[in-house]
């Protein structure tokens, strides 16, 4: 305790927790740090007492294995790849670029591109651009989910290290008694489910945008994870992917991976048949007498040699279009015909696509599912005019989705743009986009705030 200047006692009151300590002058437990005001815990519903699955993490789907199977099943379907290769295309855009903050407030799109060598240093030494920025644009665009650990100096004034954490192997902690979730988890076993057992898992501290102070001020280390997604409605741990539909079981990913299957089944047990022929034993009663006397060699052997007979005239490019004709005898009192050859086309119903599902149906939910537009995919639209992506639709589709990327790009960049506070460097990072117009030389890069409508440099669409 200390005696103020009018002689009263001041007691200190370290807040641990939900609890309140008083302490005196000599009196410091733990590693704890006496700092200023606490900012009081972020008030939370409790959790369900049905994510309790008796493990350390909070589970990601209901067998903990959401993730890998997304990626699983996505590998399965060739245009459900290509379409999230195109949609962390779009996202991850041509480049990163550095303007000063308050440039981009007074200026806007007319802000000029900042380089600073301590930034450039940084960007290159944790390979932001070629590791960081994509890996996590494809996880934001597959589980809807994206990690990072960053990394103190060893003064800790600066953050030095920006680091991506695949999202198949990182799981968060489990709420503790104030619903609050401080750790993430790392492990290369959480794909296999044998996490639990794997020592090497790394419990890195999660931090808490919320309250920030008390968060540094109780770290431990210079490490701490930084967890992005969405806050879909119905969170509780984990971000909700806009497409969950898709993959479900049953869904359109398992309906369009099943096609090459029934394909390449029926490609190996197919039976090519062209005619049904019926030939009845009148047939040959009639053109020999002497059948029924006939012994089984014999009536075998003109039997062959009509099918011979048949195949020969019928088969070939030589032939088509010719015509068989029979004459054959009546039945005098019921008039039904006797020793009548039938002849009957077989349809294919392979060439026809009958028997092979229609997968442009599965493709379409797919592609549209995933949030792409299908003419930057080559898809044709079913009873669409404009084909599989005509120079106008691709224009507008892609420009569309560049101005859309923007809060998604701006979300997935914000540990970037921590670290550019934490560091002093007074900078915002944002994504360089082109925006397209008929004519190549009128390419502009669309950054935030730009509307190519007031772009004297923009020429309309003849």
């Amino acid at each position: 305790m200390s005696h103020a200047p009018d002689k009263s006692i001041v007691l200190h009151a370290l807040q641990v927790e939900d609890r309140i300590t008083v302490i005196h002058d000599g009196q410091h437990p733990g590693k704890q740090r006496l700092s200023g005001p606490v900012a009081a815990d972020k008030t939370t519903p409790p959790i369900p007492s049905w994510t309790d699955n008796g493990y350390q993490w909070a589970y990601w789907g209901d067998t903990d294995l959401l993730p890998t199977i997304m990626r699983q099943k996505m590998e399965l379907v060739p245009i459900a790849g290509a379409t999230l290769k195109k949609k962390v295309d779009f996202m991850q855009g041509e480049d990163l670029c550095w303007y000063r903050t308050e440039d981009l407030r007074k200026y806007g799109a007319k802000a000029e591109q900042v380089f600073l060598p301590e930034v450039e240093d940084f960007m290159q030494e944790n390979r932001i651009e070629t590791e960081w920025w994509p890996a996590q644009c494809a996880d934001y665009c597959l589980p809807f989910n994206t990690f990072s650990e960053l990394i103190l100096s060893l003064d800790r004034k600066k953050i030095t290290g920006l680091y991506h954490i695949e999202a198949e192997h990182a799981r968060l902690a489990k709420a503790n008694t104030s619903n609050q979730v401080n750790w993430l988890m790392y492990s290369k076993h959480f794909p296999f489910q044998t996490a639990q057992a794997d020592t090497n898992k790394v419990f890195i501290p999660l931090y808490k945008w919320y309250d920030r102070e008390a968060f540094f001020a109780r770290l431990q280390g210079r490490k701490f994870a930084w967890h992005t997604r969405f806050p879909t409605p119905g969170i509780i741990y984990y971000a909700r992917a806009w497409w969950l539909g898709l993959f479900r079981e049953g869904g359109w990913m398992d309906v369009s991976a099943q096609v090459p299957k029934i394909v390449s089944a029926m490609q190996k047990n197919q039976i090519a048949l062209k005619y049904i022929i019926s030939i009845p034993e009148t047939y040959f009663i009639i053109r020999y007498p002497d059948w029924t006397t006939f012994d089984n060699a014999q009536r075998q052997a003109i039997i062959d040699a009509k099918i011979k007979d048949l195949n020969t005239y019928l088969a070939g490019v030589d032939n088509v279009f010719k015509s068989v004709a029979y004459v054959f005898k009546e039945n005098e009192i019921t008039g039904a015909p006797m020793g009548k050859i039938e002849i009957t086309p077989v349809d294919d119903k392979a060439k026809n696509g009958v028997w092979v599902p229609d997968s442009f149906a599965a493709d379409a939910q797919i592609v549209q599912g995933l949030g792409m537009d299908p003419s930057q995919i080559g898809l044709a639209p079913e009873g669409g005019k404009m084909g599989a992506g005509s120079g106008s639709d691709k224009m507008q589709s892609f420009n569309q989705m560049t101005l859309l990327n923007t809060p998604d790009q701006r979300l997935v960049l914000e540990p970037l743009n921590f670290i550019s506070r934490y560091n002093g460097w007074g900078l915002t990072c944002l994504v360089k986009h082109t925006h397209l117009t008929t004519q190549d030389n009128s390419r502009t890069g669309v950054e935030p705030g730009y509307n190519p409508k007031n772009d004297p440099n923009n020429t309309p669409a003849q």
